[in-house]
C-alpha cells in the first residue's frame, strides 16, 4: 500500500494512527451501523427485526430469492464487514522510512 502513499500521506496516516482516542472514534464512525446494526444494547429498546441478515431474509417476503442467493447475500455482507476492519487496521502498518522530528512551535519574537 505504501507505493500508493506520498511520504506527506504516510506521515499524516502515522499522526492519525498515534492518535488512539482518535483512530477508535473514527472506526466507530465507520463501522457502527455495520457491526451493530441489531446488536443489543444498554438503554435502547431491542428490535429483533433490526438485523442486517433479516433485512435481507424480509425482501424475499414481496420478492422471492432462492436460499442460495439469500446466502450469498449475507456471505457478502461479512466479506465487506471484514474486509474494510482489516484495512482500517491496516493503517497501523504503514510507516515512514524515516522518523520525522516535528519540533515544537516557537515564538521567536518573545
Amino acid at each position: 500500500m505504501k507505493e500508493n502513499l506520498t511520504d506527506l500521506e504516510i506521515v499524516k496516516i502515522e499522526s492519525f494512527c498515534k492518535d488512539e482516542v482518535m483512530f477508535e472514534a473514527v472506526k466507530k464512525v465507520l463501522l457502527a451501523e455495520l457491526y451493530s446494526h441489531g446488536v443489543i444494547e444498554k438503554g435502547f429498546k431491542h428490535n429483533p427485526l433490526q438485523n442486517g441478515a433479516f433485512s435481507l431474509a424480509s425482501l424475499s417476503v414481496g420478492n422471492p430469492i432462492p436460499d442460495e442467493q439469500l446466502g450469498q447475500h449475507i456471505r457478502g455482507m461479512w466479506a465487506g464487514i471484514n474486509m474494510l476492519h482489516n484495512g482500517y487496521e491496516k493503517l497501523q502498518t504503514i510507516k515512514s522510512e524515516k522518523e520525522i522530528v516535528i519540533d515544537d512551535i516557537v515564538n521567536i519574537a518573545e
